[in-house]
């Protein structure tokens, strides 16, 4: 709501609304929140997943939050305890925590109920549960939010809240466990957006196409930018291609329309 009030040219609505932020933060914190253990109400993962994501948890604390999270998910062994409401914010506390290795490995798996499990037993559509009981819908969408962190995360093709429309996207691709490659595309007002990306031992290639009348921010997966190249030259030669600085700890760069073809050593994962 402070958002669209500083949209609207509304300044004292905007305030208003931020200060009830901060009103509403502390009353949850104090109502929930275990400060010397860093664990919410019951320390499940959708009680440290959602104030993590919905950024009501304790600056000082937010790191706390999140390594309580990924020890459940870890004592769980890599097994999901969240359910339709809570598991959207699961996985986007992981990936915005730097932690979609976890998501990987939660995901990649077959012992416990979760993707892996409903395949490993004959579905081939998500089910309402994550069990894959027979006795429940077997055409279920309500466990589908997987879906956003293939696109914004995995392959890295994310819309720029400050220019909507995909006048400006992010490109930001994770590269996780043992996979080879990923892509994405999304048919924009603008053209069609891609990004793929494929890696072996020592190289990483990442492919994308801006649309016409728009621009990508691309932070790529590596420690500095040394021996970055696109088309075969150095980033550094190309005019086309503008710095943009450390941006999540990544080197990162703003592109034009066109397809591009960059390439740097071996990413780090997590």
């Amino acid at each position: 709501m402070s958002r669209i009030a500083t949209h609207l040219g509304r300044p004292a609505d905007a305030s208003r609304y931020d200060a009830q932020v901060e009103a509403i933060a502390a009353a949850f914190n104090a109502r929930f929140f275990n400060p010397d253990s860093a664990l919410y109400a019951t320390g499940s993962q959708t009680a440290q997943a959602l104030p993590y994501v919905l950024g009501l948890a304790p600056d000082a604390q937010t790191d706390a939050v999140l390594a309580n999270l990924v020890k459940d998910v870890r004592a769980h062994q890599n097994g999901v305890t969240a359910g339709d409401v809570g598991y959207r914010y699961l996985l986007r506390a992981l990936a915005q925590g730097g932690r979609s290795d976890v998501i990987f490995d939660m995901t990649n798996q077959t012992e416990r109920p979760g993707y892996g499990y409903q395949l490993a037993r004959g579905a081939t559509s998500l089910t309402e549960a994550w069990n894959a009981d027979p006795r429940s819908s077997q055409n279920h969408f309500m466990l589908g939010q997987i879906m956003e962190w293939f696109y914004h995360d995995l392959a890295g093709l994310a819309p720029d809240p400050g220019a909507p429309g995909f006048a400006r996207f992010i490109v930001r691709p994770q590269p996780v466990g043992d996979l080879t490659w990923a892509r994405a595309s999304l048919e924009t007002v603008r053209g069609k957006a891609l990004v793929r990306w494929e890696r072996d031992a020592t190289r990483f290639r990442l492919k994308i196409t801006v649309p016409p009348n728009a621009r990508a921010s691309v932070q790529l997966p590596v420690e500095s930018d040394e021996d970055v190249t696109e088309g075969g030259q150095p980033v550094a030669t190309r005019a086309d291609i503008k710095p943009i600085g450390t941006v999540n700890d990544r080197p990162s760069y703003e592109i034009g329309a066109g397809t591009y073809e960059f390439e740097t050593p071996a990413p780090r994962t997590n």
